[in-house]
């Protein structure tokens, strides 16, 4: 029989530690709660969770606090954490998302929606650690679709709807034909895990989809500009050093 994952949950209101619950159980999960901080932290160390779900308006020690030693901590470093406030403000989300969280979640709240970020997160996660297990091999992990996020609403981006990736704040921005969505991968991380052949690296801060690209604007002997064929007709400067490679890759 398969392990179950465990969540943690830290979050000082009992009615929506219980509605939490409830919700995850019903999917599977193992849950532990948690009513503030401090008792958070020590249980992270007894009970060893897959995930947590942290609250940020907590007695004793907030929710800051908490990711802040979470973060520091090397065998948490990488723990997946939700931070879950009545904040809903974007100085807010931005905050705790460059403060090392992997997603965001304000009150009120849909707790189907809840656990389905849970299994968007877990679910990437175990990719990547495969990922790292098969690298020996080189074998490279491709994703289908990438998790992201508008507003307060998670959803699944297809990679053909990719046309670029940039970077915003410390984490990637996807952008489709029309729109935009914040994900919290850094660029280097996709970089790893997309399919090469299809999506380059085509300056530090930008990844292009080379089915999306419309033309190549030369703007000196090694200075190239690519424009893509999104319904603003974007245009992502390439490095120098990847300049040939991008040549290369279109045959040109």
């Amino acid at each position: 029989m398969e392990d179950k994952y465990r969540i943690l949950v830290i979050e000082d209101d009992e009615a929506i530690s219980n509605v939490v619950e409830l919700n995850l159980r019903l999917d599977g999960y193992e849950v532990f709660l948690a009513s503030d901080g401090e008792e958070g932290l020590r249980l992270v160390d007894e009970v060893q969770p897959d995930l947590i779900i942290l609250d940020v308006m907590m007695p004793k020690v907030d929710g800051w606090e908490v990711l802040m030693r979470l973060r520091e901590r090397p065998k948490t470093h990488d723990l997946p954490v939700i931070m879950l406030t009545a904040m809903g403000d974007e100085q807010s989300k931005v905050m705790g998302l460059r403060g090392g969280a992997d997603d965001y979640v304000a009150k009120p709240f849909s707790p189907l929606e809840l656990t389905a970020r849970v299994k968007v997160i877990l679910d990437r996660v175990g990719k990547a650690q495969r990922a790292g297990d098969s690298a020996s091999g080189e074998t490279q992990l491709k994703l289908d679709q990438i998790p992201v996020q508008k507003g307060d609403t998670i959803m699944l981006i297809p990679m053909d709807e990719i046309y670029y990736i940039d970077t915003k704040y410390e984490y990637a921005n996807i952008h489709t034909y029309s729109d935009s969505f914040l994900t919290t991968y850094s660029l280097s991380e996709l970089e790893r895990t997309l399919d090469r052949n299809v999506f380059f690296r085509a300056h530090r801060s930008f990844i292009v989809n080379l089915k999306k690209v419309k033309e190549i604007i030369r703007l000196s002997r090694n200075s190239l500009l690519v424009t893509l064929s999104d319904e603003k007709g974007s245009r992502v400067p390439v490095s120098r050093r990847q300049a040939a490679l991008l040549k290369e890759a279109l045959g040109i």
